[in-house]
């Protein structure tokens, strides 16, 4: 595997690859939640997915690595980074489904630490989902040595 800065020809494969790597998360969200708050909190993930990978590839603010077997994108990270806060976000990470389970995840998440701390930076942070979807990535995070910062979100149809 080879991880490497991120090139405009990339975004293509972007697109197609955060399309697979949310679905199945959406999918679970969505049996996790009432209908009522879903149609509204989610109306369309793909769209809500098409924006934000867009804009990882397209902010200047935003830096973004790949990682590739073979030539092929199996998957990225967009790193942000927060100086009146004093830390490096990892502000979205995405795995091909076809790849998962094989390290990519955990090599891109090392990748991004090490840009971070190059940076300057002392904290890191990452934030997912606290739904069944998410899960593998709340064990990903945790067995890479982040710790849980607690917060709850409430959410109520209006």
């Amino acid at each position: 595997m080879n991880i490497r800065d991120y090139r405009l020809s990339d975004k293509v494969h972007l697109v197609g690859l955060t399309l697979r790597a949310w679905e199945p998360i959406f999918q679970k969200l969505e049996l996790s939640m009432s209908a009522e708050i879903y149609e509204v909190f989610v109306p369309n993930w793909e769209k809500e997915q098409l924006r934000s990978i867009n804009l990882v590839c397209e902010s200047a603010d935003i830096r973004v690595i790949v990682a590739e077997e073979e030539e092929e994108i199996i998957g990225f990270s967009a790193i942000k980074f927060h100086p009146d806060d004093f830390l490096g976000e990892i502000y979205m990470i995405g795995v091909d489904p076809q790849h998962q389970r094989r390290g990519a995840g955990s090599a891109l998440t090392a990748a991004s630490l090490e840009i971070i701390k190059s940076e300057g930076y002392k904290l890191a942070m990452v934030e997912t989902g606290g739904d069944p979807g998410h899960e593998p990535a709340r064990r990903a995070y945790e067995k890479m040595g982040f710790e849980v910062w607690p917060v709850a979100r409430y959410l109520k149809r209006i």
